[in-house]
């Protein structure tokens, strides 16, 4: 462990790395994320977004989506997340609020 990691733990601080969203493969999923999805998606069918997804070369099923609705997914691939997000026109940190962090000014400035 680092000197840096050894104090982040010590002041019980959450550690925040950031990468770009095309490095990441897998994002994991809660019933939160869930429930932002089926809010978002409003009256548009499962079988209507799954049509567009695949008009868009993201295979994605009716069944999958409803397992993500449900919670009933551990995690979704970010490739077919960012396309339902992309299809329903929001941005992803809509539905998977848990991706927002907040960071204090304090952090922000030199020391």
């Amino acid at each position: 462990m680092t000197t840096e990691s050894a104090n982040i733990k010590a002041k019980n601080i959450k550690e925040v790395i950031m990468v770009p969203i095309e490095w990441v493969v897998m994002l994991a999923w809660n019933k939160e994320c869930g429930k932002s999805l089926k809010s978002i998606r409003g009256k548009r069918s499962r079988r209507e977004i799954s049509n567009m997804l695949f008009e868009i070369g993201v295979e994605c099923s009716q069944e999958y989506i409803r397992k993500l609705e449900n919670g009933e997914a551990a995690s979704v691939s970010t490739k077919i997340i960012t396309a339902i997000a992309q299809i329903l026109d929001v941005e992803l940190i809509e539905i998977m609020s848990d991706l927002r962090v907040e960071v204090s000014k304090k952090l922000c400035t030199p020391s």
